[in-house]
């Protein structure tokens, strides 16, 4: 069996890009078990080591700016200018440097998820790439200009760069259709552990309900856990919440790196509460649990995202003062009776990993 090597370039905006990506990675893997891959990315290394099967090899290294975030719901565009005054256009030297990497390991093909620079690394190889994203990085910014024009400056050449790919594939909920685009159903990490099983890992007892509260991969700080004592029929169990898995009466705080999979946790969890990010939604989605989320008021990509959680689950929105009130956990009952089926449709990173098979095949319709 030849090996196909393929390397990822992630965006380390969060943990959101390294969960779509780290769900495309296994199921290329479980489609083709000659594929292994090689990440570029900031993500921790740790992060790729709990979400997927599939053999790699670990390449720390930056690979965009996206936004500069003081807490999981604010950005700062001033140090984001700054950023990116330092990050594009990328220097010769990174675009090299990466590129010897990726030839060095003979791979085939690369793949961006939302990375500038494994765009350029590909041009410079001459090798196939594609794009996975449901926003790119000048959209945002172009939505920012009014209040910061600064970004002008750089919106051209993010453009350049994400044009210059052979295929380009949208994951729903997208922002902006794209001519040409291949568009996918929403990409989420599979469920690994039952919910029989993970509840039974949190010790709950019999049907008690329980709900997760995540704000993704930001650290966050939670002023209102004392709150949830109110409610102790109910158990919440909030990820980064604590350097270790603890217990307080009805609250199970758990570190960033848990042995819990987020989305085996949102997939047992009764009600899922908290910011309204591509990848908890996607696997929201997946299993159909009742949402009440926090938009990004600034980020242009939070509409669209609630668009999509109005019109295809049991949603509803909150503020960051509803969320410190704590008066949300009342709405379960109502939420849990109105619960669907999880999708049937297929899903996206099947279908994404189809079209990149494809891609490296020479046969992908959309290759241009």
């Amino acid at each position: 069996m030849t090996p196909i090597p393929i390397a990822f370039f992630v965006s380390s905006h969060g943990f959101g890009h390294a969960a779509r990506s780290a769900a495309v990675m296994e199921a290329l893997h479980d489609q083709s078990p000659e594929v292994s891959f090689s990440i570029f990315t900031g993500v921790p290394r740790w992060f790729f080591e709990d979400s997927m099967n599939a053999p790699f090899e670990y390449l720390r290294c930056r690979t965009d700016v996206g936004l500069v975030q003081t807490t999981p719901m604010e950005e700062d565009l001033a140090a984001t200018i700054d950023e990116l005054s330092s990050f594009l256009p990328l220097c010769r030297q990174l675009i090299t440097g990466a590129a010897d990497e990726v030839r060095s390991r003979k791979c085939r093909l690369i793949v961006s998820d939302i990375s500038p620079l494994g765009i350029a690394v590909a041009a410079e190889l001459g090798l196939p790439c594609a794009l996975v994203e449901n926003f790119t990085w000048d959209w945002i910014y172009r939505a920012y200009l009014e209040v910061e024009p600064r970004f002008d400056s750089f919106i051209a050449e993010m453009r350049r760069l994400y044009s210059a790919v052979h295929l380009r594939i949208q994951a729903e909920p997208f922002c902006a259709a794209v001519p040409g685009s291949a568009q996918v159903a929403p990409i989420s990490r599979s469920v690994r552990e039952p919910p029989t099983v993970i509840r039974q890992r949190l010790q709950l007892a019999g049907d008690s309900p329980f709900v997760l509260v995540t704000m993704g991969g930001f650290p966050a700080t939670y002023r209102f856990l004392e709150r949830l004592h109110r409610y102790p029929e109910i158990t919440f169990v909030i990820p980064g919440a604590s350097d270790a898995m603890h217990r307080d009466q009805n609250l199970i705080l758990l570190p960033h790196r848990t042995t819990f999979q987020h989305a085996d946790l949102v997939a047992a969890a009764d009600m899922v509460v908290g910011k309204l990010g591509y990848s908890t939604l996607a696997e929201v989605f997946q299993a159909a649990t009742p949402y009440l989320f926090l938009q990004r008021r600034r980020f242009p990509e939070s509409p669209a995202l609630a668009r999509f959680a109005e019109q295809r689950l049991v949603s509803g929105e909150i503020t960051e003062t509803e969320l410190e009130a704590a008066d949300w956990p009342s709405r379960l009952p109502a939420m849990e009776t109105d619960r669907r089926s999880p999708a049937t449709e297929p899903s996206g990173s099947l279908q994404t990993a189809d079209l990149l098979l494809d891609l490296l095949q020479g046969r992908c319709p959309h290759y241009s």
